[in-house]
Formats: structure tokens, C-alpha cells, sequence
């Protein structure tokens, strides 16, 4: 957890209380340049701009927002976006601390401090309370995860939200929902991390509709529920349908809650056929308000159906042969169940399979019933 947190409307007028708290003169801003003059209207402050980073971004713009951060005689960072902009910040971060991406990768890094401040405009990733990053190298996807890399200040204010389109508003809750349902059934799930992961799985779903219909206490509390889905997974770590996720955004051009969504379905499907997973699953549908453990799945894709974010078309076997091959086996070792290459092939058809008939009016309805409830 972060070492300071400021929370609610407004709050990012009150940044320069963390600023002060973390010894912050003059810190660079790595963000958008909408975003960037958001936070400078809001602020008051002009400070550095760091911009030139990708969606996916890799250590050639984590060298550049180093070499900027250096030549400006900055004293840490303050990342505001969604989870680009502040793995981006993250990845600087490990670019200071280090002599090289080489170095970075392996954590070999100074005793330097460098506060960092994350400010999420999006509710999803919980990517401010985490650890995590991910960057690529050389086109290779790479996840960063050392202590060092936690945001010491974090500023939730949901009125940062009222703006985001449409779809990352969708794709940014889906990815929150399954953090906290991977969180819970995570081979690395603990006492600590699942009440994290409860707080998210019914915050997302309770607040979702409200949340698309631009309520502003559903926007409160669903930045505060992708909060909770990062605290889970910096416990547990996620599971198989993040994994899964990369190749699809690659592949479609889909976002990376999207992705995760496809999978979650097909995930849960198999898990039921094993014995041994049961009970965590009879648990999740409890916390889901659900009377039985099959009715998980149902309830997801009336979900996407609701959100009108299914699957993309079919792709060639040559496509899914590739999307089986590329998923991250130090991933795959903290899902619950083992999956070899042949049953995640058999996940990705799976996801990409248009669900029709009776058995969409089944998900359509189940998905109603909660929302009734």
C-alpha cells in the first residue's frame, strides 16, 4: 500500500499535500497531453511533461523519460492516465535505478529514492497500488515487479473518470472484475488478499450499470473498487486470463479488460470439471450472488452482452496455434489449475466462439436477474 492516499472529488487540487509529504519540488509529470493540461488547470503547477510513450510501452521510452527526467533535475514522478502512463512511470523509475534495461530486468538497482505519485484516470487497472509493470524490450513483453516499483503516493479522484470514452470505461471495469475473481482463486490467493478481491468482484458488479449511466457515486465507488481489485492482485498475482490477454490486444486491437473478459468464461468452464477447484468456486458465485457455481460463466458473457463487448471474429488456426505459444508460463504457474498448451488453444477458440441461440438468451438472462436483484 502506498505510503500516503488522498481520496475523493477534488482531491487532485489538494497533490502538492503528497508532494510536500514526499519531499517533492519538482517532480515530472508522465502523462497525455490532454491529461497534462488537466492537471495543470486543476494544479496550478507547470511542471515537466513526459508524453512520448506508447500503449504498450517498452524501455526505449523508459530511456527517454529517464534522460528527460535527468536533464530537467527532477525529484520524482507524478503519473496520471491509466495503466500505460503509470507502468510507463514505473518503468522510468526502474530506468534510474538501474544502468541499463538489462539491469532494470534483473532489479539491479541503486539506493536512490525517487517518489512516485500515480493518479489513475480510469477505473481498472489498480496499477497504483501495485508493483507491477509491463514494457517491452526489443519487442519481447517483460513484467517488471520489484518492491521498489510501489507508488509511494496515490490520489483517487473519480471526477478524472467523467471523461473516458465509452469503451475503456467498459474494458477498465471488466479488467478491475477479473482481477479480484483471479485474485480469489489465485494459487497465491491468501487471508489477506481475498477480502481485497470480494470488495472488487461486488463493487464492479453492483456499480457497473450505474457507472455506464455516468452516476457519479457509481464512478466514486468504482475507482475505489479497481483500488481494491490492485491491492488483491499485489498479493496474489493474477492468473491465466491475463496471460492470455497480451496476444489478443495484439492480435485485435482489443483492450486488455476485453481480453481478459474472452477467457474468464472458458476458464471458470474448466476449473468446474475439476473436483478440487469446486469450492472456490461455489465460493465465488456466493460472493456473486449466484445459487450455484455454474452459473459463474453464464452470468460473464451476459455481462459482455450487456456491455456489447464479444469476441472479435474467428481467427485462422495459424492465429491460434501463435496465440497458445505466446502465453507466459511463470503466469500460468499461479493458476489454479494446470493448463497445458493444447487446452489453452482450446480456451481461445472457446472465447472467440460467438455465443448464440438458447444459450446466449440463457446469459442474457442470467445477467437480468442480477442486475433485478
Amino acid at each position: 500500500m502506498a505510503e500516503m492516499m488522498l481520496s475523493g472529488r477534488g482531491s487532485l487540487e489538494k497533490v502538492q499535500e503528497l508532494m510536500c509529504g514526499l519531499g517533492l519540488k519538482n517532480p515530472m509529470l508522465v502523462t497525455g497531453a490532454r491529461l497534462a493540461g488537466v492537471f495543470a488547470r486543476r494544479t496550478g503547477m507547470k511542471l515537466p511533461v513526459f508524453s512520448g510513450y506508447h500503449p504498450n510501452p517498452d524501455f526505449a521510452d523508459c530511456d527517454s523519460g529517464a534522460a528527460m527526467y535527468r536533464e530537467n533535475g527532477c525529484d520524482g514522478l507524478i503519473s496520471i492516465g491509466g495503466g500505460s502512463a503509470m507502468d510507463t512511470a514505473k518503468g522510468v523509475k526502474a530506468m534510474l535505478l538501474a544502468e541499463s534495461a538489462e539491469a532494470a530486468l534483473g532489479y539491479r538497482f541503486s539506493g536512490e529514492r525517487i517518489p512516485h505519485i500515480a493518479i489513475p484516470a480510469t477505473a481498472g487497472t489498480g496499477a497504483e497500488t501495485t508493483q507491477f509493470a509491463v514494457v517491452y524490450l526489443e519487442g519481447m513483453k517483460h513484467s517488471l515487479s520489484h518492491q521498489a516499483l510501489l507508488p509511494e503516493g496515490v490520489v483517487l479522484d473519480a471526477s478524472l473518470l467523467d471523461t473516458l470514452p465509452d469503451y475503456h470505461r467498459k474494458s477498465c471495469a471488466l479488467d478491475a472484475l477479473c482481477q479480484g475473481i483471479e485474485s480469489y482463486w489465485a494459487a497465491g490467493s491468501t487471508s489477506e488478499s481475498r477480502p481485497h478481491a470480494v470488495a472488487a468482484i461486488r463493487g464492479m458488479l453492483g456499480r457497473v450499470r450505474a457507472y455506464m449511466a455516468g452516476g457519479a457515486s457509481a464512478a466514486d465507488a468504482m475507482l475505489e473498487s479497481a483500488y481494491r481489485s490492485g491491492q488483491a492482485i499485489q498479493i496474489s498475482r493474477t492468473t491465466a486470463a491475463h496471460a492470455m490477454s497480451y496476444r489478443l490486444t495484439h492480435h485485435f486491437g482489443i483492450a486488455h479488460g476485453h481480453a481478459c473478459a474472452l477467457t474468464l468464461p472458458v476458464l471458470w468452464e474448466m476449473m468446474l470439471k475439476d473436483d478440487k477447484q469446486r469450492k472456490t468456486l461455489c465460493e465465488l458465485a456466493d460472493i456473486m450472488g449466484l445459487e450455484k457455481a455454474e452459473e459463474g460463466p453464464l452470468l460473464l458473457r451476459g455481462l459482455l452482452i450487456d456491455l456489447q463487448m464479444e469476441a472479435p471474429a474467428m481467427p485462422s488456426d495459424e492465429v491460434l496455434d501463435d496465440l497458445a505459444a505466446s502465453v507466459n508460463a511463470e503466469r500460468l504457474g499461479n493458476h489454479p489449475q494446470r493448463l497445458t498448451q493444447e487446452m489453452l488453444r482450446q480456451v481461445y477458440v472457446r472465447a472467440l466462439e460467438p455465443v448464440t441461440g438458447d444459450a446466449r438468451q440463457a446469459c442474457i438472462d442470467m445477467w437480468s436477474r442480477y442486475e433485478d436483484t
